[in-house]
């Protein structure tokens, strides 16, 4: 029997999107590619609604049934847990990235091998999907303690118990240990895959691919790395994350002086940074998520509507592929393939 984990975020305004839904098209697409008639289990995981849905089809004497339980294991979200757009600290209840990974790591101990994918439908950055949209501010009110001693600063390493959302640092084994681990990657099948379906946005990556990809000096393929390129048009923002993730100081932030080996050093800093592919690595299956600095949307059109990234990242789909060897899904939705040995 193979299992699919799907999980719905919380469809928040101002962009709602409607992740259920396409928890239950994926469920369809799954069941008409099932020409071999496989017993196959789908538990969503509804953050929005606090429920965890099982759908089993079995198929005796070759005619498929279905059996469905449902059961709500935590709050409804509302609009009460938000301050504006943000997930306000100390909300209890709530179904978090943990119940997700303790929903694979049931797998891995009692229905070890059968994972067939784990999927998040939702919003995204690079940093992970967005279930709620909740912070990792490493500061935590401990319930009970006095006022003057509530307040806990959490290591960096360490998750934020107010945060529901996913994040790279969850696999490490201050929130992770190695036994939980193991039955998290014991879950998955030879051949599963995981879905990031959200955006992967991250404005200045974004922003200096595409300064990168319109300099004279560029080519989309064969630039050798010790080529230096000069940019007088970075903003300040570009400059400061280029600084940040290459760890030096520009003398002149008006002309940027760097070599296409550092420029490709920078994104591959934030590759290696993004939940993507610390899932890829944990999990040691390929995840399927948007490139970093290129965003996702609903499917324009179709009976069984999901979601892809939008194809207007050409250039940076091009850039990704002949200079870090990415591929991409097999759907042609634009995702590019984090596979856990990519260094």
């Amino acid at each position: 029997m193979k299992h699919f984990i799907l999980v719905a975020g919380y469809p928040q305004p101002p962009k709602s999107l409607p992740f259920r839904a396409y928890c239950e098209n994926r469920v369809q697409q799954h069941l008409a590619a099932n020409k071999a008639k496989e017993d196959l289990v789908f538990q969503i995981l509804d953050v929005g609604n606090g429920e965890n849905a099982v759908r089993t089809f079995t198929y005796p004497g070759g005619n498929r049934t279905e059996t469905r339980a449902a059961l709500r294991t935590h709050v409804r979200v509302t609009r009460a847990h938000y301050d504006g757009n943000a997930f306000k600290d100390g909300q209890v209840g709530v179904m978090s990235a943990l119940d997700v990974y303790a929903a694979v790591q049931e797998i891995g101990i009692r229905k070890p091998g059968t994972l067939m994918e784990l999927s998040f439908f939702s919003h995204g950055h690079a940093g992970g999907p967005v279930l709620v949209n909740s912070w990792d501010d490493g500061q935590y009110d401990v319930p009970g303690d006095p006022p003057a001693t509530r307040t806990r600063f959490l290591g960096a390493d360490l998750r934020d118990p107010d945060d529901m959302d996913p994040r790279p640092k969850d696999f490490r084994a201050a929130n992770m240990e190695p036994r939980a681990l193991a039955a998290f990657r014991a879950a998955y099948h030879p051949d599963a895959v995981n879905w990031s379906w959200g955006c992967a946005s991250a404005p200045n990556v974004n922003e200096i691919l595409h300064k990168l990809e319109l300099h004279p000096d560029y080519r989309a393929s064969g630039l050798a790395d010790d080529k230096v390129l000069v940019f007088s048009t970075l903003s300040p923002a570009n400059v400061a994350d280029l600084e940040l993730m290459l760890r030096l100081k520009f003398t002149d932030p008006r002309k940027v002086e760097l070599p296409f080996g550092a420029l490709r050093q920078y994104v591959r800093r934030h590759l290696l940074g993004s939940y993507a592919h610390a899932l890829a690595v944990a999990s040691g299956r390929t995840t399927f998520g948007a490139l970093i600095g290129t965003f996702a949307e609903p499917d324009p059109a179709g009976p069984r509507p999901l979601m892809r990234v939008h194809p207007h990242f050409t250039r940076h789909f091009t850039f990704y592929r002949n200079y870090f060897g990415f591929t991409f899904d097999p759907e042609r939705r634009w995702y590019g393939a984090f596979r856990p040995t990519f260094t």
